[in-house]
């Protein structure tokens, strides 16, 4: 099992109550700006915003070199931070997202530490930068979430 730990982060142009709700609104399926780098299915009948909510992730859910993972919420504090176990699939371990105002905008950081649970993916770590794969699609997802939030009018965020 190879380590992977990276964290990743971006000032989103608008307030953190936004930002969390676009996440929410991402993971639980009502919305798709994160494609094509990531794809979420929400498991089970828990709300994400709840402590226990399930949920799949597929990193480059179009190509036959995807990773799959669960997650499960370990806490939630609106519009300031989820924790997440990353419990099965080709990855476990932790996950991280913070929601910090600076000046009516919001800084995002999240933050993936994880070791790797699928031989092929371990084998592959000395030749492939999965933390640099994991900040590219994180990265896009940030500059899709702040597209798709800029296209909101203030009231509808």
């Amino acid at each position: 099992m190879v380590k992977i730990d990276v964290t990743d982060e971006y000032i989103m142009e608008a307030p953190p109550l936004a930002v969390y709700k676009a996440f929410i609104n991402e993971v639980s399926g009502a919305t798709q700006w994160w494609m094509p780098d990531l794809a979420f299915k929400l498991k089970g009948n828990i709300p994400l915003e709840r402590e226990g909510a399930v949920f799949d992730i597929i990193a480059h859910p179009n190509s036959r070199l995807n990773a799959k993972f669960s997650c499960k919420v370990k806490k939630v504090v609106e519009a300031k931070s989820v924790d997440l176990d990353i419990f099965a699939g080709d990855c476990i371990g932790s996950g991280n997202w913070i929601f910090e105002e600076i000046d009516g905008k919001t800084k995002v950081k999240i933050r993936f530490n994880v070791k790797t649970n699928n031989r092929l993916i371990s084998l592959m770590a000395p030749f492939v930068d999965f933390a640099k794969f994991h900040s590219e699609a994180v990265q896009n997802g940030f500059k899709s979430c702040n597209s798709y939030l800029a296209k909101k009018s203030p009231d509808q965020r």
